[in-house]
């Protein structure tokens, strides 16, 4: 099972927000799966980076807590798949830009999963979402729908 993951999904493994709970659980799943891959976007690293470093700005993680987050999201950056920037990556992250309602990285992200041959997208993120079923992707919100049974019984306590 090829599960890709956005930034906006991604973070919240590694902050205490709204959904991270459920991401946390859904991941513990997904690694004790023997058929799981992690899959994203080159861009994630750099998205999540920055996402850690405003909330280190705006006061929401101490010091010593961003240096934990980092380091927690640099050990797991290193089991996921990175999809290949290459051309037709970036053709068809345009021809999704031009098609929906969507930011550039955002279709840079959905262009990655397509590619990438994912079977489910965890994301947050709305317009991503609805760009990403509309070219055909199973899209999973964990800030709106429950743990997916994809993986025959997963436990949701």
């Amino acid at each position: 099972m090829q599960i890709y993951f956005d930034t906006s999904a991604l973070v919240k493994e590694f902050v205490n927000e709204e959904g991270s709970d459920t991401i946390k659980q859904f991941v513990k799943t997904a690694i004790s799966e023997e058929s799981s891959n992690f899959l994203t976007a080159a861009v994630t690293q750099a998205e999540s980076e920055a996402a850690f470093a405003a909330m280190r700005r705006n006061r929401e993680l101490t010091q010593p807590k961003y240096e934990e987050v980092l380091q927690r999201f640099e050990k797991r950056w290193r089991v996921f798949s990175i999809v290949e920037v290459s051309s037709l990556l970036i053709d068809i992250s345009g021809s999704i830009a031009r098609n929906h309602k969507i930011k550039g990285c955002d279709a840079f992200q959905v262009a990655s999963a397509l590619v990438g041959q994912a079977n489910l997208v965890v994301s947050t993120d709305r317009d991503l979402n609805q760009a990403a079923k509309n070219e055909g992707l199973q899209v999973w919100n964990p800030m709106l729908e429950t743990i997916p049974q994809i993986f025959g019984s997963v436990d949701e306590e």
